[in-house]
């Protein structure tokens, strides 16, 4: 997929703004309207810019707490894989969920309240899981730095 300077440009400022106007991002990387407008959709149309959103102030609406969970299973049968990787998606309390090497099958970073609503979360809900046979988890201390922008 080939994309050009100017493109990576684009994609960096939305990545820091994406809620300029199509006026305000031409101007930001020298190019007309329309022409900005085109690039914009191209890169969508190829996958680059799946979706824009607006990033929320979670610690404003009270969830303070992240959570590392490491899950391990008692197997790695496909179906028990797609079983356990369904499950996670559907939780909006999950963030985060990467398939992993080493001792633990998956990481999950959770966004939860305090430790009764992570508490609730982990006996009810993940423990229930057919095939989890050992959870870990971390809590974070404290937020040094988290982005979602890709490094072009």
């Amino acid at each position: 997929m080939s994309i050009d300077d100017t493109d990576i440009k684009i994609l960096k400022v939305l990545q820091s703004n994406a809620d300029l106007s199509n006026q305000a991002l031409a101007q930001a990387v020298e190019l007309s309207a329309s022409a900005c407008h085109s690039r914009v959709k191209n890169l969508k149309s190829k996958g680059l810019i799946r979706h824009i959103q607006a990033k929320v102030n979670a610690s404003a609406l009270g969830f303070n707490l992240h959570v590392f969970v490491y899950l391990k299973l008692d197997n790695q049968i496909r179906d028990t894989l797609a079983y356990v990787e369904g499950a996670v998606k559907m939780n909006p309390k999950v963030q985060d969920c990467f398939r992993m090497t080493g001792e633990y099958d998956y990481s999950l970073r959770l966004l939860v309240k305090n430790t009764e609503e992570l508490e609730w979360f982990l006996t009810h809900e993940l423990s229930r899981i057919p095939h989890v046979a050992a959870i870990r988890t971390d809590v974070a201390m404290k937020c040094v730095k988290q982005d979602t922008a890709v490094a072009l």
